[in-house]
């Protein structure tokens, strides 16, 4: 009997993506939009597995393991969480929780097959992952496959709209039979040569006279269907044109608009960054000089602009005198210190390695790159893209630090002149 797997996600293509890598797998697959919609599946449902996201309007994933690991009914259903969430301090929370791991949403088709057959939902065969095998818990993600995807598709779209439209060219030019004109009979007619017998020297002069109209009419006919094979093939000319120029057209559209968005939306997969990092580090120094030259490839004229967040967290002092998260069951009225004052939380935004540094640097300053600026933008915490809940005796570290580290983040913008 099939195995049954349920993702639980606000996005609907992270949905499409996740469920066509598990039916690939022969797994019947059910999803839900949102944590209250999942808790509600579960009164009625038992999945072999759950793909829970961690960012979803109202209740979010580590709320969502919470309450299914605390019914009993539920509690031994695996649990992987399903996000852009990255570090090894949001691994540590995912399993205190009780969730087995984490996998990306740039997931890879080799990591959903090892965490079911870590799971045995899918037999494994004599060269399979080994019985014991561990669910992967995944670093930061690999370069953007769902993005060039997402870039195929769309000039696909385009290129198959374009040869629709020059095919239906085609056939508003197909000529009628009726519009060509036949040549007229060259022969004398019945009635001439009926009085021919009779008027013998006339015959000469009337058969001329008609072989000189009906040539003339030939020649006629043949100079309008010339003409109007000549606008046939001027008509064919134009819309080859008009349609070279909507081609040009159109990749420029996709430019301007889709490929754009694409970035953008690929490279905010790995906004989140750990609590003590650099935020903008060597990686991104990386990410940064590629993402310049699809920009560049593409002729984008505009700004690249980073918007640095920093996160309030719940913090302790520990043995060393140094800050560190605070435990899950602290109350937050207890820590020693809730976020930062405005100017630290200024000055961890603008931290910067000097790989990256440089790399800002060069693509300023370089030529082939004149039509791209980066610039830096240093938020601090007053821009939360979660709300905290209120300061209450009743919430608790392990309430307030993942949303903490949901507003720990990187934002990047692709704004064109």
């Amino acid at each position: 009997m099939a195995k049954t797997a349920l993702i639980v996600d606000d996005s609907a293509s992270a949905r499409f993506i996740l469920s066509r890598l598990l039916l690939q797998h022969e797994l019947n697959v059910d999803t839900a939009e949102s944590a209250e919609d999942a808790l509600q599946y579960l009164v009625q449902q038992r999945p072999d597995v759950i793909f829970m996201d961690h960012l979803m309007p109202g209740m979010d994933g580590f709320q969502a393991v919470k309450a299914i690991k605390a019914n009993p009914a539920t509690a031994t259903i695996p649990i992987m969480m399903y996000t852009s969430q990255e570090g090894e301090l949001y691994v540590g929370q995912a399993r205190a929780l009780g969730a087995l791991g984490v996998l990306p949403k740039q997931v890879k088709p080799v990591e959903v097959s090892k965490v079911l057959h870590s799971l045995r939902l899918v037999p494994t065969g004599p060269q399979g992952p080994a019985e014991d095998a561990e669910p992967p818990v995944v670093g930061p993600p690999a370069a953007p496959d769902p993005m060039r995807e997402l870039l195929e598709e769309l000039f696909h779209q385009h290129r198959q709209a374009l040869q629709e439209e020059i095919r239906q060219g085609y056939e508003r030019l197909e000529v009628p039979p009726t519009q060509l004109v036949e040549p007229a009979n060259k022969g004398p007619s019945q009635a001439i040569l009926g009085v021919g017998l009779l008027v013998v020297a006339l015959v000469g002069a009337w058969f001329g006279y008609l072989y000189v109209q009906a040539s003339n009419r030939w020649s006629e006919a043949n100079q309008r269907n010339a003409e109007l094979l000549e606008n046939v093939e001027q008509q064919r000319s134009i819309i080859e044109v008009q349609q070279a120029a909507a081609l040009a057209s159109s990749a420029k559209v996709i430019d301007s608009t889709a490929v754009v968005g694409a970035l953008e939306w690929a490279v905010n997969q790995t906004g989140s960054y750990g609590v003590g990092e650099i935020a903008l580090n060597d990686g991104r120094a990386e990410s940064l000089s590629d993402l310049a030259a699809n920009l560049q490839a593409i002729d984008f004229n505009g700004v690249i602009e980073y918007s640095i967040h920093v996160g309030r967290f719940c913090m302790v002092f520990s043995d060393q005198g140094t800050l560190m998260l605070a435990p899950d069951d602290l109350p937050v009225g207890s820590c020693s210190q809730l976020g930062w004052q405005d100017q630290q939380a200024f000055v961890l935004a603008e931290r910067q390695t000097l790989a990256f540094a440089n790399a800002v640097a060069q693509i300023n300053g370089r030529a082939s790159t004149a039509n791209i600026e980066v610039e830096i933008v240093p938020r601090g915490q007053r821009l939360p893209s979660i709300p905290y809940p209120p300061e209450s005796p009743e919430i608790l570290a392990g309430d307030w630090n993942p949303r903490a580290s949901a507003n720990h983040r990187v934002e990047i913008r692709l704004l064109q002149r």
